[in-house]
């Protein structure tokens, strides 16, 4: 069997430094932020996912202080998809580049050591691919993980790779845990259920645990059947809709209010969606 969430859910919650200081307000004390983040993970047991390009130090050290418990549920992301598009504006040439490349795995590096996690993912930008091996530990900081973790990050695989690659991923025994990403940025995640079902099955066959990065489409997870996924919930215009509908005669300032804890109630029928899918998956694969 492949490995699963501890928390028995399929979606990790996507958590955006936004989410906290609208809830928090820009001011708060470090206890006040702590109390309100204590309060937030009692409301639900799913994993959780953190940006190390877009979260503070401050409040994940404030989670790190909540004890094991809620490190054991943390998903740490390096921000790859952030140099993507960096990369796609400047070019992967501009000294500007080169420059932000530095500071992401600082800071990535760095938030590894504020909090613990269960789970990382590499930084996936061919700036740090030291290796003409897809495969080595010395490409996308791996090794650099491994030392601060004492695991690797897990490998982030592209469509663009190759099925090759996937499948030396598959039978490598370097990596317990893949990731399949580079869909969300052009919205594809639609276009290939059938090579990314077939994808999740070979990867099961040598129990791997499989994450979809940022994947939002409840039909590809159905089909395909990952172990894990994540997106963001903080959803700003949906969430401040549902707001508006619901509370037709609040002002704007009143609805800011509302939209982080609609942002959790949406994620959690999600998630209860999801984990409908996952069963009635595993139903099939029995039969």
């Amino acid at each position: 069997m492949s490995q699963s969430s501890n928390s028995g859910k399929s979606l990790v919650f996507g958590l955006s430094g936004v989410l906290f200081n609208q809830l928090n307000g820009l001011k708060a004390s470090p206890e006040r932020r702590k109390m309100i983040a204590e309060n937030i993970f009692k409301t639900f047991d799913n994993d959780f996912l953190i940006c190390a390009q877009n979260f503070t130090y401050k409040d994940a050290r404030i989670f790190a202080e909540l004890g094991p418990e809620i490190e054991n549920r943390c998903y740490i992301d390096s921000g790859g998809f952030i140099l993507f598009k960096k990369e796609m504006e400047w070019g992967k040439d501009d000294p500007k580049f080169a420059k932000m490349c530095e500071s992401t795995k600082n800071r990535f590096l760095k938030m590894l050591t504020c909090i613990k996690c269960k789970e990382c993912f590499e930084l996936d930008n061919e700036y740090f691919r030291k290796d003409e091996d897809l495969l080595s530990p010395k490409n996308y900081l791996r090794e650099e993980v491994k030392a601060i973790t004492g695991f690797y990050p897990t490998p982030v695989f592209k469509m663009h790779q190759g099925f090759e690659y996937w499948k030396r991923l598959c039978e490598s025994d370097l990596y317990p845990r893949l990731a399949i990403g580079g869909l969300a940025q052009t919205s594809s995640w639609h276009k290939y259920p059938e090579q990314l079902r077939l994808m999740v099955a070979y990867a099961k066959l040598f129990n791997k645990k499989v994450h979809f990065l940022g994947c939002q489409n409840a039909a590809t997870f159905r089909q395909c059947q990952p172990d894990t996924v994540d997106y963001n919930i903080t959803q700003f215009n949906i969430t401040m809709n549902l707001a508006r509908r619901n509370n037709p005669e609040a002002t704007e300032r009143e609805l800011l209010k509302h939209f982080p804890l609609y942002s959790f109630a949406m994620a959690k029928v999600r998630s209860f969606l999801y984990d409908c899918f996952k069963r009635e998956g595993e139903e099939d694969t029995e039969e």
